[in-house]
């Protein structure tokens, strides 16, 4: 369960440092509309992040041996939560979408990579390597 709360706060640190060096890039480039795209694609990457984490968090402390299952389960959450919300949010509130595509391939990215490092460490947790040599009798 540390190793859960570990992963989730690494990733709103992450989406609040990725905002806020983003923040300035994107206002001259793109105005306060493109701002505005960067925190909502924020948001949207941070939560399907989040429910992603539920079943590898679950699974890692009541079911140890599919820890594995359950990442690639939590991956295809996350992948297709973003595409659905920010699909809705596309059509719906018309974002800036320069700004708004650039920061979810960058943000849904920097994302995946800190949460598969989490996956594989909790895989590795629950399936220790064992030793590749076999020992010979002479």
């Amino acid at each position: 369960m540390k190793i859960s709360l570990a992963c989730f706060i690494s990733l709103a640190l992450a989406t609040v440092l990725l905002v806020a060096i983003g923040q300035s890039p994107t206002e001259a480039r793109w105005g306060a509309e493109g701002v505005s795209s960067l925190r909502a694609v924020a948001a949207i990457c941070l939560s399907a992040a989040v429910a992603g984490l539920l079943p590898l968090a679950v699974v890692a402390t009541k079911w140890p041996s599919y820890v594995g299952q359950a990442a690639l389960c939590g991956t295809a959450i996350r992948l297709m939560l973003t595409m659905a919300v920010g699909a809705a949010y596309q059509t719906l509130a018309k974002p800036h979408l320069p700004s708004f595509l650039f920061w979810a391939v960058v943000i849904y990215c920097v994302l995946l990579a800190i949460e598969t490092g989490f996956g594989v460490y909790l895989t590795r947790c629950s399936f220790p390597v064992v030793s590749t040599k076999r020992e010979v009798p002479a």
